[in-house]
C-alpha cells in the first residue's frame, strides 16, 4: 500500500526551520549500490512499516517540492505494514509481502532486529537502509551481524536528565535501560530518524543526481519535535513498554520504572511478581506523574498498571507502536507529544 504525505504539515514540523546535522551510523547494506532503478525507470521503495514509509515519501515530496528536475511520480513507497492492527515485533512476512520486498530497489526499515522479516527478504541487488545497525531478532541490544560495526555518533549522557531533586532512594529505576541504546524503537530518536533520510536522499541522489544530497524537510520537522521535548516539564512517569523510551531523551522527564520491570519488557517478557508490585507502588503511591503504556502490545502486568493509574487519577498515555492507519509520521509523533504536555501540565 503506497502512502502519501499530505502537504500539510503540522505546526510542530515548521517549529524550527534550521536543521543541525549529526554525522550517525546508518546500516547500508550495498548491494544495489551501483545497480539501476526499477525496469520501469521508477524507483521503488518498501518500507517495513508506515513509520518509516512516510519517512520515506516525505523526503521524495520534499526534493520534488524544492527541485523542478525531481519527478515524485517516479518514485513508488509502499509500506508492508500500516495502521495498528499488528505488533512488527511478531509479524511474519507473507508470500506476498516477500514478493514485494524483493522488487524493490530500496529496502527501508528500523533496523535493531525489529524488523528482520523485512531485510532478510530484500534482493541481493537492493539497497537496504535502516535507522539503527542490524542485529538478531528480539535480542534488542546484541551484537549486529555481518553488515559491521556501524558508530551511533554521541547522543550524550541519556541517562542522566540533571539534578532534578528526585528522592528515589529506596528504589533501583530503569530509565537508562528504557531510554539507552538498547531501545529498537528508535523512530523517536530525532538524530537517527534525520541520519536514516539523510541516508535515503544520499543513495537516491546516487542514482539520480538531480535528487537532493541530503532531507532538509525532515531535518525541519525532527528539530521542531526536538525543541517541543526540551520544553517539556519535569516529571517522574513509569513506562509499561519501551515504545515512548527514546522520545524522553533530551527532555526534563525522568523515567522512574524500576529497573527489573524495565529488563522484562524490553526484552518481551512478564516482570515477575515482587517488580510488578513495586511498581505498581510507585503508580498508586504519589511518585508518578503519568503512566505511559502501550495498547497495541498490551500484556496483564501492563494492564494492570493502567487500571491502577486510572484509580488513583494518575494519567495514562498511550503510545503505541505505529501510527494510526489515516496518520502520517508528523501527526503521530505530535500526537504523542501533545498527550504528553496535556498529561503533564
Amino acid at each position: 500500500m503506497s502512502r502519501r504525505r499530505p502537504t500539510a504539515r503540522t505546526s510542530a514540523a515548521l517549529a524550527l526551520a534550521t536543521a543541525t546535522a549529526l554525522t550517525l551510523g546508518l546500516t547500508a547494506c550495498a548491494g544495489g549500490a551501483d545497480s539501476d532503478p526499477a525496469d520501469n525507470g521508477g524507483i521503488r521503495i518498501v518500507a517495513s512499516t508506515s513509520t518509516w514509509g512516510d519517512i520515506a515519501q516525505q523526503v521524495v515530496d520534499d526534493a520534488a517540492e524544492s527541485d523542478d528536475a525531481v519527478n515524485a511520480d517516479d518514485f513508488t513507497v509502499d509500506t508492508i505494514l500500516t495502521g495498528t492492527d499488528d505488533d512488527p515485533h511478531e509479524y511474519e512476512a507473507t508470500a506476498r509481502d516477500i514478493s514485494t520486498i524483493r522488487d524493490a530497489d530500496i529496502v527501508v526499515g528500523n533496523g535493531a532486529g525489529y524488523d528482520n522479516w523485512l531485510t532478510d527478504n530484500a534482493g541481493d541487488d537492493a539497497e537496504v537502509i535502516t535507522a539503527a545497525p542490524l542485529a538478531e531478532g528480539h535480542t534488542h541490544g546484541g551484537e549486529g551481524d555481518d553488515h559491521g560495526d556501524h558508530d551511533h555518533g554521541d547522543h550524550g549522557d541519556h541517562g542522566d536528565h540533571g539534578d532534578h531533586g528526585d528522592d528515589h532512594a529506596g528504589h533501583d529505576h530503569g530509565g537508562d535501560i528504557l531510554t539507552g541504546d538498547e531501545n529498537p524503537h528508535v523512530w523517536f530518536d530525532m538524530d537517527r530518524v534525520s541520519a536514516f533520510a539523510d541516508a535515503l536522499a544520499a543513495h537516491i541522489n546516487s542514482l539520480d543526481p538531480s535528487f537532493p544530497t541530503d532531507a532538509s524537510g525532515v531535518h525541519e520537522m525532527t528539530d521542531g519535535f526536538r525543541q517541543r521535548i526540551a520544553d517539556l516539564p519535569h516529571a517522574h512517569v513509569v513506562l509499561t513498554e519501551p515504545v515512548a523510551g527514546l522520545l524522553l531523551r533530551g527532555s526534563e522527564i525522568h523515567d522512574v520504572t524500576p529497573e527489573g520491570f524495565a529488563r522484562s519488557v524490553l526484552n518481551e517478557g512478564e516482570p515477575s511478581v515482587a517488580d510488578l508490585s513495586t511498581t505498581r507502588d510507585l503508580v498508586t503511591g504519589g511518585e508518578a506523574d503519568a503512566l505511559i503504556t502501550n495498547t497495541q502490545s498490551e500484556s496483564q502486568s501492563s494492564r494492570q498498571l493502567t487500571d491502577a493509574a486510572k484509580d488513583t487519577d494518575v494519567p495514562v498515555v498511550n503510545v503505541t507502536e505505529t501510527p494510526g492507519a489515516d496518520d502520517t509520521y508528523a501527526d503521530y509523533v505530535d500526537g504523542v507529544i501533545t498527550d504528553l504536555e496535556d498529561a503533564l501540565s
